[in-house]
């Protein structure tokens, strides 16, 4: 596997793990406790992160089975074009967990298309289609920022975490 995808997998594995180690030892009340009305929850930040990566997943796995047998096909690294750049920077953990591993191997069954020009449209805004490589890594900066958030609801209820 070419380095630029086995950093997408690695991502999405290391998420996995960030979120077990978030709610170790989490009372399940605590994870549904907003800390205060205007924020979520932890389960529900999950919530959000699950639901659209699953349908993100969905066509991306559509998306990467029908270019393996008809490509594109390309070799990395793979440079993304404007729309792509700027998408970028714009539950149950059981679930989260089974997600990062389904992008995991979805990344893996990426290998030796042309990540760049193999598009997907968003299951938000269906006129927006962005290359399969633009969307690992924002889907990577998107759930990063929710599990960083869940960690800042986690500290406000004063949880005590173990520590890393």
């Amino acid at each position: 596997m070419h380095d630029q995808l086995d950093t997408y997998r690695s991502n999405f594995l290391a998420l996995k793990d960030e979120a077990t180690a978030l709610v170790a030892g989490v009372d399940e009340d605590m994870l549904r406790r907003p800390p205060n009305p205007d924020t979520w929850s932890v389960a529900q930040i999950l919530d959000h992160v699950n639901t659209a990566g699953w349908l993100l997943l969905n066509s991306l796995e559509q998306a990467i089975q029908d270019a393996s047998q008809n490509g594109p096909y390309g070799e990395p690294p793979f440079r993304y074009g404007f729309v792509s750049r700027w998408f970028v920077r714009s539950m149950k953990p059981e679930e989260f967990r089974a997600l990062q591993d389904q992008f995991a191997t979805c990344v893996v069954d990426a290998e030796g298309l042309d990540l760049r020009r193999l598009r997907v449209s968003s299951p938000a805004v269906p006129l927006l289609r962005i290359s399969v490589g633009a969307w690992f890594e924002a889907t990577v900066a998107h759930q990063q920022r929710h599990l960083d958030q869940g960690r800042d609801v986690i500290q406000a209820l004063g949880v005590a975490q173990p520590s890393t």
